[in-house]
């Protein structure tokens, strides 16, 4: 069966930055429908991860801080565009959600309580009620407020190509798992399709059932389309839980030593998250692991998370290293638009906003500012558009190049050797030799396995060929950038080179290959 489906904004990705997008295109009076490759409302990353939301409520505080905060985290490699917008609209931000039904966690006067996480300077962490078990989670509260705007929602459909004309975007082929294709014809397309969440073998606890998965599918939508691809090789991963940062407390080794003393003395255990991934990777394997959380002063009533409580009770808990996400994606400005007239993009989907690093708290804040920005500039764009014309050969080459898929090898077994190579070859600490070595294993996968693959669940098979795609893109991003910034970590090349390397490694489609080039921060203008 084909489908066709006519609409203003297309919004594909059913996360808080998709959501949001869909929220303020529907607030302008305008068609929106949303395609979720989940069940919408339970898919990706965003239901079970978005609890810190980083503002500029303190009293203490000012947007200069802020601003100045993030990029000593960043390594000084973000977009500082992007950063300022983000900081400017934060507090904004955060009120909406109220409005719209989100409850943020309040101290015992009433007021709303404000931690310190990871990386950020002063307390600016707002907490959402639900990570404590009560009160409607972010996700909850936004896909209502899309009900309610009237949005179609359309679940369950996983989108496989962007359609283009010429320059610009027009629509979107999209895929059902009992091979029913819809095309989707827009005059403006919101690309919000989260990031890679199973691209390593250490996922996130809160989202390792697969329902959660997220595959790499919206960089290869946007690679695929021919959009720049910038700071994929910066990775962040995390200590799990992230007590020291949220709580307070003292991590320690098997010697009993407090180590982060010897990686960062000021900061200790609310150091910026790429220290702390490093000093866990080096004592860990340097033979004094594991690594526990010792609690102490801290009050019960000051914890909103049931793990974070059995902290308390316990005394102690290990500590161990997730993998959080990438920070890079397709290049945005503040608008929120890419290089393609007509399309958008925001969340972990989009690129050039964290840099190096992120704080903690910053990925909640850049799916609302940018979400919005996305679906507001997206849904103005879509009001001076006539009619979009879908070009029905690059319909048929799609749906052709998804018919072709009928090998053996199972999907799951592909995903996994990329898992084992990401961590092997292109994990915490790098090297020339290994990221060579993971290119060419990589090469070899798509050369002989993707052809070969199954199509039992098509799905998985094109979610395969996805994170093979993002691996790749890491893997070349981590090589060509000589030194070690944040959480590029290069054992030979262990020195930050401002004078080389302080720009954008962007990854741009060639031919059917890729091509790699630099890309120039962007400054604030005064």
């Amino acid at each position: 069966m084909i489908r066709n489906i006519s609409t203003d904004v297309l919004v594909i990705g059913g996360g808080a930055a998709a959501l949001r997008a869909a929220v303020e295109a529907a607030a302008l009076g305008v068609k929106v429908t949303l395609v979720d490759k989940g069940e919408f409302g339970d898919s990706g990353s965003s239901p079970m991860s978005l609890g810190g939301f980083a503002t500029s409520l303190n009293k203490e505080d000012r947007p200069e801080l802020f601003f100045a905060d993030w990029l000593r985290c960043s390594g000084n490699i973000c977009d500082q565009n992007l950063v300022w917008e983000a900081i400017s609209h934060s507090v904004e931000s955060a009120l909406a959600l109220e409005a719209m039904g989100l409850e943020f966690i309040r101290d015992e006067q009433g007021n709303r309580s404000l931690y310190r996480g990871a990386g950020q300077g002063l307390a600016r962490g707002l907490t959402a009620k639900h990570h404590g078990g009560h009160g409607p989670g972010v996700i909850s509260v936004l896909s209502q407020e899309v009900k309610k705007r009237g949005v179609q929602v359309v679940p369950c459909i996983m989108v496989t190509r962007l359609l283009k004309n010429g320059r610009t975007v027009v629509g979107a082929v999209g895929l059902s798992q009992k091979r029913d294709y819809y095309i989707f014809a827009a005059k403006s397309v919101v690309l919000a399709a989260g990031g890679a969440n199973r691209i390593y073998p250490q996922t996130a606890y809160p989202i390792a059932d697969h329902k959660y998965r997220t595959t790499g599918d919206g960089f290869n939508l946007a690679f695929e389309a021919g959009i720049p691809l910038v700071d994929m090789e910066f990775i962040q991963f995390r200590d799990s839980p992230p007590g020291g940062a949220r709580y307070g407390g003292r991590y320690l080794n098997s010697k009993g030593e407090r180590f982060m003393e010897r990686y960062d003395p000021v900061a200790l255990e609310k150091a910026p998250r790429y220290r702390m991934a490093e000093a866990l990777y080096r004592e860990i394997t340097a033979g004094r692991g594991p690594i526990m959380w010792e609690v102490g002063g801290i009050k019960e009533s000051e914890l909103e998370m049931p793990i974070a409580k059995d902290a308390l009770k316990r005394g102690k808990v290990e500590i161990v290293l997730d993998f959080q996400r990438i920070l890079g994606g397709a290049h945005i400005n503040e608008k929120a638009e890419t290089n393609l007239s007509g399309l958008f993009a925001a969340g972990e989907s989009s690129g050039g906003l964290h840099g190096a690093d992120r704080m903690q708290g910053n990925a909640f804040l850049e799916t609302q500012v940018f979400g919005s920005n996305a679906g507001r500039n997206a849904a103005s764009r879509a009001k001076a558009v006539n009619d979009v014309k879908i070009d029905n050969q690059q319909v048929e080459k799609e749906m052709s190049r998804i018919a072709g898929i009928k090998g053996k090898i199972n999907p799951a077994d592909v995903i996994e050797t990329v898992r084992k190579l990401m961590w092997e070859k292109v994990g915490i600490v790098r090297d020339s030799k290994n990221l060579s070595e993971a290119i060419e294993a990589f090469k070899e996968i798509r050369k002989e396995k993707i052809p070969h693959i199954s199509s039992v669940d098509i799905f998985a098979a094109l979610e395969a060929s996805n994170m093979l795609r993002t691996a790749e893109v890491v893997a070349k991003a981590a090589r060509i950038r000589t030194e070690t910034r944040s959480s590029q970590i290069r054992n030979d090349y262990p020195a930050t080179d401002d004078a080389n390397w302080k720009k954008h490694v962007c990854i741009t489609k060639q031919g059917v290959g890729l091509s790699v080039s630099t890309v120039p921060v962007v400054t604030r203008k005064a």
